[in-house]
């Protein structure tokens, strides 16, 4: 029987509920470990009351501890590592007071008794004291003195004894210390030839190019500096080494350049290297390609493996095991995940090793977070995360204390009514613990908790100067960062931060900052999140797993370090490790910038070159809700936020625009689609009340109050609407005034749909400031893909030339590079816009393009945002007119319709075909919002577009006088349909130049 996905998470998920249940019974009962530390701590008389339960809750305790078949619980299992630690004190003394009674009474051999009462006094004064402090000296000196009395002819050994014991007892107080846990036993130094490293003790350089390999590979790199520059005698095939130490410490200190070059130039072998050496280079260079998220990390590190086989070796071959566990932890199925955790639990059973079991434990606590148990994982972390005095574990990776220590607090913010630990002074240790320059990403996630404590504490302007600060490090961190599955990462903390701080704006009541914060969220590319609840804590997950260092400028690695990226990835604003220009709402940024060289927009600026009554309407959706601010033509500035999640009125109003709306349904074929449209509230059939009332419900959930309130004072302005993709399809100009009337916001203004102000202002800019006459339409590419499935559209009125396909990309080049000798003409492009299937199923728009004809594969080629704005300097640049009518399937690029539900609300830019025609140099482009049928109705609507922007000098007014013929249209006769004439959006720059 076969078991679906969903069964298989709630099954995982059913798991670990249980096992931390079970583990907390299991932690209740009583054991002879708490008999151990009350004798230690109380006295023996004390610990008799804990014998009896000790022995009746043994059986218990024994059936829950990991075996082969299960996965135990922690506390049984770390029964016998805590009590063997626990009597290490002992063992130790019995130890030094054994080998005082033996190698002193062999010293004083045949022994009378008055010199076997001397050496016992001693042995048994050394059994009783074993520690370090005024008692035991004074303890010991009073023995001294009695066991020289007893037989002054035997004081030598009575002051040796003492003395050896005393070392001895300073020895076992350092027993933590060289108890190293499985991953860090073995030689420092193993991964050196037998010989060669005998060579090295005896001259001398073992020592220095020791500590330089511990230190490096630890989180304490910044030390190793001066040890790396003295090991400047080393052996021509340890070079490799020491550049490799040197590319650790430049990683620590966030420069990722130096360190990849370092580490890349160690590992070309140029010198004969030991197959050890090579492997321990080559595990350090696959650490820093994992923590940069380079995809070829995985094949180091696999290759690292297989040279570190070697006993000597053992001490970085579990390193290398350790980081694939963890990698396995953080994004396998659970399942697999869950099988690792019970490997790892079982060696740290067999091994008795408490620190292995401790990092299972920890493992559980993240498997939690990840299936949205972040209650239980919290109950864990409060009993397993140390470092809240600022210490730091001796053995511990680099900041994973840090880490560890954001992680708890994170999970205590959703309960802080029932948090047993502090998490403030989590969050106030762990920043402590980092270099913010170096970690940006834990700095984010500090200063984002510490203005959720804040807020909870009633605290709100604190709360929102905190979580500004997150943001502005977060927005400027992401675009220091090397590739794409480390920005991805990056994400979701960015997500997180947008999110507290929309939410303390808005609480605020100032809308202005919350219109920036609006702005810049619109110019980034944020993730869906599963919900708020998990959302902190599974950035904190990110920022302890991406260990993210920062960097000045962009990484450029060769080889197989590099990762693949789209050409579109080059524009500003777009490209991923380039900030956009921020938008500055009224005379200043409210959000710090913290790179100077970034551009800046002004809002205020462009919206006045717009028009004299020009409205604003800006949106961010994050989570679960969606934020709005509005701008009248006075500059005043209004904000609010919409409710998003399943249920809402919201969430229905746009569930019912949807079904009446041409989107498809998951199994729906194209012939269905067409029909519900014709039958639904927007299609031919439908009715003019059924029409109003969906879109009424429509405006009434997402049109804000004021811009509805001013629209129906005003006459002749213009809305502006930047929404997101969540959004993006929302047929403003169609939204109804207000209930119960049929004014809609076409007929007070026309509406310009705008992509992030960022695309505007990437666009490139006109070579001439003449104001033609008129802009002829000189070129039509009507169906590219070759087929006959549009025939009414093939023949568009009053364009001077029509070329008709099948076209191949190298085709429309020339086409339109025979034109490009003035920018000021209309190019009409006809036919079908979309995405290759896996392109489309991976949500990638960028990808999305107009369908040109077969290319050879079983496929079309098409014409995407790669081919319009390819890399600076290309010579395949194509050069568009100013003015672009585009029909075709949704062909603002948006993508495929939303659900407004929470974990599948987008909250980035949409990048497809329309922004692309803008950032090719069109200025003003009219594009379809969904899908578009070709009939009667199109054609006319096409004619009229492409008449209107060849004699209109205002193309926005020649779209909004075919809106309104159409609307008229429909109010008298009901000679055409609403889906029809809501498609069509205008995007571009809004005022001619």
């Amino acid at each position: 029987m076969m078991i679906s996905e969903q069964e298989r998470v709630a099954e995982t998920t059913r798991q670990l509920r249980h096992y931390a249940g079970e583990d907390r019974r299991i932690a209740a009962l009583p054991s002879i470990l708490d008999v151990i530390l009350a004798v230690q701590r109380f006295g023996p008389i004390e610990a008799l009351g804990h014998v009896w339960g000790a022995l009746e809750s043994r059986r218990e305790l024994r059936a829950a501890r990991t075996t082969r078949q299960r996965l135990g619980s922690f506390h049984a299992d770390a029964v016998r590592p805590l009590v063997r630690s626990a009597l290490r004190p002992l063992r130790w003394r019995l130890t030094v007071a054994t080998a005082i009674a033996a190698t002193f009474g062999a010293a004083r051999w045949p022994l009378d008794r008055w010199a076997a009462a001397q050496v016992g006094l001693v042995a048994l004064t050394v059994l009783l004291v074993g520690r370090r402090d005024p008692r035991a000296v004074v303890g010991l000196i009073a023995v001294a003195i009695i066991a020289v009395v007893v037989d002054i002819q035997g004081w030598w050994a009575c002051v040796l004894g003492v003395y050896a014991a005393w070392m001895l007892i300073s020895y076992g107080a350092l027993a933590p210390l060289r108890a190293a846990p499985w991953w860090a036993q073995g030689p420092v130094l193993g991964m050196i030839p037998r010989r060669l490293r005998l060579r090295l003790a005896i001259t001398g350089r073992s020592e220095p190019l020791a500590n330089a390999v511990d230190l490096a590979t630890s989180s304490r790199a910044q030390l190793a500096e001066p040890f790396v520059a003295a090991c400047t005698a080393m052996p021509e095939s340890l070079q490799p080494m020491i550049r490799v130490c040197s590319a650790l410490i430049a990683f620590d200190k966030g420069d990722i350049d130096t360190a990849l070059s370092l580490a890349s130039k160690a590992t070309e072998w140029t010198v004969a290297t030991p197959d050890t050496v090579k492997g321990w280079c080559l595990a350090q260079l696959a650490m820093i390609l994992e923590q940069t998220g380079a995809a070829s990390a995985p094949q180091v590190r696999a290759t690292a493996s297989s040279l570190l086989r070697a006993r000597s070796c053992r001490r970085y071959a579990r390193r290398l095991k350790l980081i694939e566990a963890q990698r396995c932890i953080a994004e396998a199925p659970v399942e697999k995940a869950l099988d690792t955790v019970h490997d790892y639990r079982l060696l740290a059973v067999r091994l008795r090793d408490f620190d292995v079991l401790q990092t299972t434990e920890m493992w559980m606590a993240r498997l939690m977070i990840r299936q949205g148990l972040p209650h239980d994982a919290a109950r864990v972390l409060e009993s397993r995360v140390g470092g809240e005095d600022g210490r730091i574990g001796l053995f511990d990776a680099r900041d994973e204390t840090a880490d560890d220590l954001l992680l708890r607090a994170s999970v205590q913010i959703g309960r802080l009514s029932e948090a047993h630990t502090d998490p403030r002074r989590d969050v106030v240790a762990a920043l402590a613990m980092i270099d913010a320059d170096s970690r940006p990403l834990a700095a984010t996630t500090g200063r984002r908790l510490l203005a959720k404590l804040d807020q909870a504490a009633g605290e709100p302007e604190r709360a929102l100067a905190y979580a500004a600060s997150a943001l502005v490090a977060a927005q400027h961190g992401r675009y220091m960062l090397p590739s794409a599955r480390w920005r991805e990462s990056w994400s979701r903390t960015q997500l997180d931060a947008h999110a507290t701080m929309l939410a303390l704006a808005s609480a605020s009541g100032d809308s202005p900052l919350v219109a920036e914060v609006i702005e810049l969220a619109r110019g980034e590319a944020l993730p869906a999140a599963t919900d708020v609840d998990s959302l902190s804590a599974m950035a904190a997950l990110d920022a302890a797993a991406a260990g993210s260092h920062s960097r000045d400028r962009p990484a450029t690695v060769t080889g197989p370090t590099a990762d693949s990226t789209d050409a579109m990835a080059v524009l500003q604003g777009l490209n991923p490790v380039r900030q956009p220009p921020r938008v500055r709402v009224g005379s200043g940024l409210r959000l710090p910038r913290l790179d100077d060289s970034a551009a800046e927009i002004a809002l205020d600026q462009e919206l006045t070159a717009i028009g004299p009554c020009t409205w604003y309407w800006s949106a961010a959706t994050v989570l679960d809700d969606c934020y709005w601010a509005v701008r009248d033509p006075g500059g005043e500035w209004s904000q609010g936020r919409i409710p998003l999640g399943a249920g809402t009125p919201a969430a229905e109003a746009y569930k019912a625009l949807l079904a009446a709306l041409p989107f498809a349904l998951p199994g729906e074929s194209t012939d269905g689609v067409r029909e519900r449209l014709r039958a639904g509230a927007l299609g031919p059939a439908a009715s003019q009340e059924a029409e109003r009332q969906i879109l009424a419900r429509v405006a009434a959930a997402f049109l804000p109050a004021p811009l509805a309130d001013g629209l129906r004072q005003s006459t002749d302005a213009t809305l502006v609407v930047s929404l997101p993709t969540a959004l993006g399809h929302l047929p403003v100009a169609g939204f109804p005034l207000g209930p119960g009337t049929d004014l809609r916001v076409v007929d007070r203004a026309a509406v310009i749909h705008m992509p992030s102000w960022a695309v505007i202002h990437a666009r490139p800019r006109s070579g001439s400031a003449d104001r033609p006459d008129s802009w002829p339409a000189r070129l039509a590419i009507v169906a590219p893909h070759g087929e006959a499935d549009m025939e009414i559209l093939t023949r568009p009125d009053g364009v001077d030339r029509v070329v008709r396909g099948p076209l191949s990309l190298n085709d429309c080049r020339n086409l339109l590079h025979a034109h490009d000798d003035h920018q000021a003409w209309v190019l009409t492009l006809i036919g079908h816009v979309g995405a290759e299937a896996d392109d489309a199923e991976a949500g990638n728009v960028a990808r999305s393009g107009l369908q040109l004809g077969p290319n050879g594969r079983g496929g079309n080629e098409r014409l995407t945002m790669i081919d319009l704005v390819p890399p600076d300097g290309s010579e395949h640049r194509l050069a568009l007119p100013e003015r672009v009518v585009l029909i075709g399937c949704g062909s603002i690029g948006i993508g495929s319709a939303p659900d407004l539900v929470s974990g599948q609300t987008p909250t980035g830019e949409w990048l497809g075909l329309g922004a692309a025609v803008v950032l090719a140099g069109a200025s003003h482009v009219c594009c379809t919002l969904y899908t578009v049928h070709a009939n009667k109705h199109m054609k006319r609507i096409t004619d009229g577009l492409i008449q209107g922007f060849s004699s209109s000098p205002d193309p926005v007014s020649a779209l909004r006088r075919v809106q309104l013929g159409e609307l008229q249209r429909w109010r008298a006769d009901r000679s055409t349909y609403p889906a029809a004439w809501l498609s069509l959006a205008y995007v571009g720059v809004g005022w001619e130049r």
